[in-house]
């Protein structure tokens, strides 16, 4: 009877940890793929290889480009638990923000094309915007400064009447020789997005300029980019992108005066300071749609 209870013992304690492998296999490729089980990332995605990569594991390097990060303002990193992909994801607990004094090859050079994929969870702020992520820029095409960045990912617009509702705006400049290249697009009404993980994908094609922009799986945008010559009514479709003349490195969490004032000018009052976490930051050359 014994010799019967030591097999089980042993039989159990081998099933026991043939579970506790097993689980800890699934937790740890569940944790990996989490952004393509929850089916808001396209097959087209997954195929594409990105030209920049912020994995936040740990550190603020870029991967791709091989930028090496400053972080500001007790920018830091979550947990695991905390995180959405991976080991950890960057966090502002309140005005923090990450920057990198040089933008690499690719991203000043986004010109037939790009898309944008990150997670973000935000803390909504009232009286301005907040900057997710953009590509400084000193001087614009015609050598003259230039307020905006190259590239721009912003939350804004929000009230308290909105709840959890977002405004997400996303801006390019389109290589066009006219008074404002700037092309912004935005969705609103975006339900249950603050307090909470929210996926962000943005697409564009010089080629055909078609626009795309989905938020957790939802398509908000889905149409061709027409732009405005100036000297006629007629609009026409945008085309290829304009290079960065001027790049000035990369910021993720803040805009640029609130990073350098001396080179970019003061900070207006609606620019506020990020507060939140982002995540598996991925910049393409191309459309992912």
């Amino acid at each position: 009877m014994k010799r019967t209870n030591n097999v089980i013992k042993v039989f159990i304690a081998a099933m026991s940890l043939f579970s506790v492998v097993f689980l800890s296999s699934c937790s740890k490729e569940n944790l990996q793929n989490k952004s393509v089980q929850n089916g808001s990332v396209s097959n087209s995605t997954v195929a594409n290889t990105p030209v920049a990569v912020w994995n936040f594991d740990s550190s603020f390097n870029e991967s791709k480009q091989h930028l090496k990060g400053v972080a500001h303002k007790n920018a830091t990193f979550t947990s695991t638990s905390a995180a959405r992909d991976g080991i950890a994801a960057f966090l502002s607990p309140k005005n923090g923000f990450v920057s990198y004094n040089n933008a690499g090859t690719a991203l000043p050079n986004l010109t037939t094309g790009l898309s944008g994929d990150f997670w973000v969870f935000a803390y909504p702020k009232e009286g301005g915007a907040q900057c997710i992520w953009c590509i400084p820029q000193v001087t614009d095409l015609n050598g003259d400064p230039s307020f905006w960045p190259d590239q721009h990912v912003l939350l804004d617009g929000y009230n308290s009447a909105q709840g959890d509702s977002g405004l997400i705006k996303v801006m390019f400049k389109l290589n066009k020789n006219v008074p404002y290249n700037e092309e912004w697009t935005q969705a609103g009404g975006i339900p249950k997005f603050y307090h909470r993980w929210s996926h962000i994908q943005y697409s564009y094609d010089g080629g055909t300029s078609q626009y795309t922009l989905k938020v957790n799986g939802q398509t908000y945008f889905d149409h061709v980019v027409l732009y405005n010559s100036g000297d006629t009514t007629t609009r026409q479709p945008a085309g290829n992108l304009a290079p960065n003349p001027s790049p000035h490195g990369v910021l993720i969490g803040a805009f640029q005066n609130q990073w350098n004032a001396g080179v970019f000018g003061p900070p207006e009052v609606w620019m506020l300071p990020f507060k939140g976490k982002i995540d598996a930051l991925k910049i393409y050359d191309k459309s992912i749609f």
